[in-house]
Order: C-alpha cells, then sequence, then structure tokens
C-alpha cells in the first residue's frame, strides 16, 4: 500500500497572518497537538476501528507501516504542511528526526475501557 502525502487544500497569507485549512471533508472524535524531540518514537500499534490523520506542522518525521492482513508496507517521510491517513489494521511507526510540532486526529476517542490499541513492531 503506498500513500499519499497530503498538503493543505488551501492556504492564505496576509498581513493578518496565515490561515491553513489542512483537511476537509472528514469527521473526527479527537486531536490532539504536541512536540517531539529528534528520536523519538510514536506507534508500533496499529487499531482495528480507528482512522488517524497525522500532520507535520514544523519539522519532519519517518513513517514505517505494515498492513496486518496483506503484509503491505511502505516507508516514507513527512515534511511541514503534510500529512497522512493511517488506516485501519495499518500497524505504523513514526520516528522524529528532527524537533517536530505536530497534529494527529483520530475518528474515534480513545476509551481506556477499550483502547483499540494493538501491538505490533513496523522495523
Amino acid at each position: 500500500m503506498t500513500h499519499e502525502i497530503l498538503k493543505p487544500s488551501f492556504v492564505r497569507n496576509d498581513e493578518r497572518g496565515s490561515f491553513v485549512e489542512v483537511l476537509n471533508g472528514s469527521h473526527w472524535e479527537s486531536l490532539i497537538t504536541g512536540s517531539m524531540n529528534p528520536g523519538a518514537l510514536l506507534g508500533n500499534h496499529y487499531h482495528k476501528q480507528t482512522l488517524v490523520f497525522f500532520y507535520v506542522v514544523q519539522g519532519s518525521v519517518d513513517v514505517k507501516t505494515l498492513h496486518v492482513e496483506t503484509g503491505a508496507r511502505d516507508q516514507f517521510q513527512l515534511g511541514a504542511s503534510q500529512g497522512v491517513m493511517l488506516h485501519t489494521h495499518e500497524s505504523h511507526a513514526i520516528r522524529f528526526l528532527v524537533p517536530t510540532q505536530f497534529i494527529m486526529m483520530k475518528s474515534l476517542h480513545y476509551d481506556p475501557a477499550n483502547p483499540d490499541t494493538y501491538e505490533l513492531r513496523v522495523d
């Protein structure tokens, strides 16, 4: 499975500042933002029900994926203003290459009673 690297659908820069429409046409229950240090790793797990959108605001990451049903693998980098959909049954590992700010949205919110998170190392 080859991933499509998504870029903002609309960007406006003027004297007021910057306005970036990152994604549209989707429904999300959870919005997460964070900053990670070089070498940090997120993931090595997959979700059976949760769709994840991962977007780099500033910085860069290396992403590896493994589809648990088909065995399909992919590896790619995301830089500033780039994002990717991480699909169900797709284990993902995101390694931060430089200090990075990101946004992550999930189609289902985290529920500790039913976390929908299944460990599976990608590399």
